[in-house]
């Protein structure tokens, strides 16, 4: 008996649309096709609506334990499911921080205590720890997505210099993961500044800092090839080096949708204070351009969501970071009801592409054998985002008031029905780490 068939829908992929029954059992995918018979413990219809996989969120920061008031593993889950993320992988610059095996099996234990969304987790680089990073994602059963390294914006045994860089590049061979802002720009621009408050965050740290580390994560990948995956790329000015080596090269990129819709012209105070900064607009629509030309690979929220009371801090003191895992779909789709790109490309950039580059097996596509993670919805027209829909624990985004696409009137997580039109219905399904294919996922 089949746990659930869906009926009728309209599954869209990166290759295209068709019409067709989707039969579940035991969290997977068994069947795709016309009327497949047989009983089934329930039934729904899919006539007129769509059906895309599970989106895969690989730039999470939930912070688990800490303060009662921020985010956790519970309530960063419940967010990203209520808005169609059922993946989700986590930074090391979290409670606690993944520098080593012992603090990897403690944060997975909580993901698995809490989390409604299956999880990756990510090991952090320092100088010091090439050996436990390489044991946690390289070889044969790697435990970690990848390897995350800052080359600028971190503090502490995050901040990775040059020479522990260079390390990691010789001495490790699994995705790498970086923050790309050079340390010594933003150094001496943290100088210039010292004592005053900049008019943006961008002035603080200029695209002059993302562009020359790129430039370095170029040079380094020439030299020491393997994958790299470059986080929330923000500027044109690293379009620019990026694009000549695309394709002959082993770099991905990833966009944060608050460089797709936010600018310095959006007055945000310090709740716009992220890292890399929200840009001028000329950087927003190179940003749009390149997504739509095929140049961007993946979109991934970067969701670091801070309290208000944080936030209110002066500009010095506030953190950076703004809440985004559950807004990410509803601004994309918003996106493709305004003709801006089409919902297969939405698919690729948000489940097959990362899947792929992460090389979860099971995920970021509706076919047989696959994990049962299925966002069903239908078109509708866009609202305004209020603060009252807001899920995540802080209570807050910096997308109140943008017109969304309404949250997916269905989200299944491994064939659990988790969320209906944006509220939870679900919290008993604990997600699962889910690991690089080379490990067996």
């Amino acid at each position: 008996m089949y746990d659930l068939v869906i009926e009728d829908g309209t599954l869209i992929s990166g290759k295209g649309r068709r019409v067709a029954d989707i039969c579940v059992e035991d969290g997977r995918v068994v069947y795709i096709g016309s009327r497949p018979g047989g009983p089934a413990r329930r039934t729904i219809s899919a006539i007129g609506r769509f059906i895309v996989p599970g989106l895969v969120d690989t730039h999470v920061h939930f912070r688990d334990p800490g303060h009662p008031a921020k985010e956790d593993w519970l309530s960063g889950s419940r967010a990203a499911v209520s808005g169609g993320v059922t993946t989700v992988c986590d930074m090391p610059n979290t409670s606690p921080p993944t520098l080593t095996r012992a603090d990897f099996a403690e944060k997975r234990a909580l993901a698995e205590a809490r989390s409604l969304a299956d999880f990756g987790i990510w090991v952090g680089a320092a100088a010091g720890n090439v050996d436990e990073a390489r044991a946690l994602a390289d070889g044969p059963a790697p435990l970690a997505c990848g390897i995350k390294v800052f080359m600028g914006a971190s503090t502490g045994p995050l901040l990775v210099d040059d020479a522990t860089l260079v390390r990691f590049f010789e001495h490790t061979r699994a995705l790498m993961g970086v923050h790309a802002e050079d340390e010594r720009v933003l150094e001496r621009y943290r100088e210039s500044w010292a004592g005053r408050t900049p008019p943006s965050h961008h002035d603080s740290r200029p695209a002059e800092a993302a562009r020359a580390a790129v430039a370095r994560l170029v040079e380094l990948t020439r030299a020491h090839p393997r994958p790299v995956h470059v986080c929330h790329v923000s500027t044109a000015a690293e379009l620019e080096v990026l694009e000549p080596v695309r394709g002959r090269l082993p770099i991905t990129t990833e966009v944060s949708p608050h460089h797709l819709w936010l600018s310095t012209n959006t007055d945000l105070g310090n709740f716009g204070k992220v890292n890399p900064p929200i840009r001028p607009e000329v950087d927003r629509r190179a940003m749009w351009a390149a997504l739509k030309r095929g140049l961007v690979d993946t979109v991934g929220s970067d969701h670091a969501p801070h309290t208000r009371e944080e936030k209110d801090r002066d500009y010095a003191s506030a953190p950076s970071g703004m809440p985004g895992v559950e807004t990410t779909f509803p601004l994309l789709v918003a996106a493709v009801k305004q003709g801006r790109i089409p919902m297969e490309r939405v698919v690729q950039l948000c489940a097959e592409n990362p899947a792929r580059i992460f090389g979860f097996a099971r995920k970021g596509r509706v076919e047989v054998g696959f994990d049962a993670d299925l966002l069903v919805f239908s078109e509708k027209e866009l609202v305004r985002f209020t603060a009252a829909q807001v899920l995540s624990r802080v209570g807050w985004s910096a997308f109140v008031g943008q017109r969304v696409a309404p949250k997916p009137d269905q989200v299944y997580a491994g064939g659990t029905l988790v969320a209906e039109a944006g509220a939870i219905v679900d919290e008993t399904r604990r997600g699962r780490l889910v690991t690089p294919a080379r490990g067996g996922d």
